[in-house]
């Protein structure tokens, strides 16, 4: 953690962050959606990983998931487990405001610290492998070696951003996207497409 302060030359630091929305979609497929099959073993999972529902009697939908973090303080949020916690919150980037009832600002940024980055790379661009190539052949890694690289996958490919326009409303992507708004803010993300797409509030509609 806090490699952003390493002092060595030649390092070069990357960000590799993903859309906010999409991430937090990802996670409750994975963490929290209630399955036809769901046994012993995925209550389990849930019980550890949901953030916000850990019995395992509890079956959220996405929109409970979604109005449990939106209730959140924005100060408690640092205290979410890492599948939901900002991304900001990672590495340093950003610290969580110890006295945020004394003020209107909710968060305290690190000073200088994103610039300390040479990259920030958006994993949900349609433009991310061949940002990743670039980056990796900057450093003078082998193009066969970054291709392959690019294909390691940690198995858990949870198919979220197609799944984006099913699961989010206008209403959920407008309390999500002031939950993660930190992330948004401090990597200069654009806003998704997809959000333009949506219909009205479809509340218990998949």
């Amino acid at each position: 953690s806090h490699v952003s302060s390493w002092p060595c030359a030649d390092f070069v630091k990357v960000v590799v962050v993903r859309d906010p929305l999409e991430r937090l979609l990802s996670a409750y497929l994975d963490l929290c959606e209630p399955l036809a099959d769901d046994g012993p073993a995925r209550s389990g999972h849930r019980e550890q990983h949901c953030e916000g529902f850990p019995l395992p009697r509890w079956r959220p939908s996405f929109d409970q998931l979604v109005d449990h973090l939106a209730a959140l303080p924005p100060h408690e949020r640092s205290d979410l487990n890492q599948h939901f916690l900002p991304q900001a919150y990672f590495c340093g980037l950003v610290a969580p405001r110890a006295d945020a009832a004394a003020s209107s600002d909710d968060l305290l940024f690190s000073h200088g610290t994103l610039p300390r980055f040479h990259h920030v790379v958006r994993l949900s661009a349609a433009t991310f492998a061949a940002d990743m190539l670039s980056v990796l052949a900057s450093v003078g890694v082998a193009e066969s070696t970054a291709h392959r690289f690019l294909q390691m996958r940690d198995g858990h490919d949870t198919g979220a951003a197609g799944r984006v326009r099913r699961y989010y409303t206008r209403e959920s992507a407008a309390a999500a996207r002031g939950v993660y708004s930190v992330d948004y803010s401090t990597f200069r993300l654009p806003e998704p497409a997809w959000l333009a797409d949506l219909a009205g509030y479809t509340h218990g509609i998949r």
